[in-house]
Formats: C-alpha cells, structure tokens, sequence
C-alpha cells in the first residue's frame, strides 16, 4: 500500500527527533473498495490471507492509523451462526469522514489493512453514523476467535503508542 507505506515513513521520521522510542510496529488503516469507474492509478489489488478474496481499494487510506482509538473483539450473528469480529472505534474525525463515505456507498466494503497486508472486510450495508466499525478478521493458522483477539491486542498496543506520541508531541 502505498500510502501506508508514506504514512509510515513519515512517522518514523517525525519520531526520529522524539525521545519516545516506543514506535508502534504494526500500523492499520481502513482502505474502500475502489469503484469500477476508477482508473488503475488510483487503486490497487488486496487479498485477504485466508480466503484469498481479492478487492480493488482505493490507493489512499479513508481511516489513517492516528484516527483508530481501539478495537474489542464481539461476537454477533444468528444464534446457530454466531461469529466473532473485530470492533474497531474510531476517532471523531474520522467517524465524520466515514459517516459521509457511507452516505453514498452502500454495497460497496471497508478494508482493513495492517502495514501492507489486508486482514478484514467489512461490508457497507446502510450509513455508518456513530464511528464503529466491524470487520470480519483473517489470519493464517489462526481460527477465527484467535484471529479476533490476537488482531485486536495488537492493535490496541499499537493505538495506545500512537496516542503517547501524539500527546508527547503537544505542548
């Protein structure tokens, strides 16, 4: 992922000057599926690890990872079907930008993307209006309950760094 990859870069190198060494290793961000209409230069190619479902998404992160304040694995679905997921909370920023992306997305997904892999998909059913989203997780050699929780641990020690740095950061 490109972007990804410039956001990571330029946080390492905003961090270089801190004395906070404590830089988070695993970064996520939530991409969009990329419309048909949209030319090869603006999207890209992900594949889930598990399924191997490929989706196009937008080059450009809709969710950067300093706007994702935490995630909690929940379980949901019919009672014969029930599933685990990962909720992944999001700032108020980016809860706007979601809940006007969703106004006029429906059908489409959300992906979600640590450094450069793609590890969940959620779909786009109605306008997300209160900035939670949930993604079906995938991780190889991992269940899905694993999967959930080992994802949302990781996530949420890389949010919590995200945070100290940012709070270092102010004056």
């Amino acid at each position: 992922m490109t972007s990804l990859r410039l956001l990571s870069a330029l946080a390492v190198l905003l961090l270089a000057g801190c004395k906070n060494h404590d830089i988070p290793e695993e970064l996520a961000s939530i991409f969009v599926e990329a419309p048909p209409s949209i030319g090869g230069s603006m999207k890209q190619e992900v594949t889930l690890p598990v399924s191997q479902l490929k989706l196009s998404v937008m080059t450009r992160a809709l969710v950067p990872a300093e706007e994702i304040l935490n995630t909690h694995p929940i379980t949901s679905g019919e009672p014969d079907l029930r599933q685990e997921f990962l909720l992944v909370q999001l700032d108020r920023k980016a809860a706007v930008d979601v809940m006007n992306y969703t106004k006029e997305a429906v059908g489409r997904h959300f992906v979600l993307v640590i450094n450069d892999a793609a590890v969940g998909i959620m779909p786009i059913d109605s306008q997300v209006v209160d900035g939670n989203l949930i993604f079906h997780v995938e991780k190889k050699g991992l269940n899905n309950t694993q999967a959930v929780m080992d994802i949302s641990r990781r996530l949420n020690i890389s949010a919590l760094k995200l945070r100290k740095i940012k709070e270092s950061e102010r004056p």
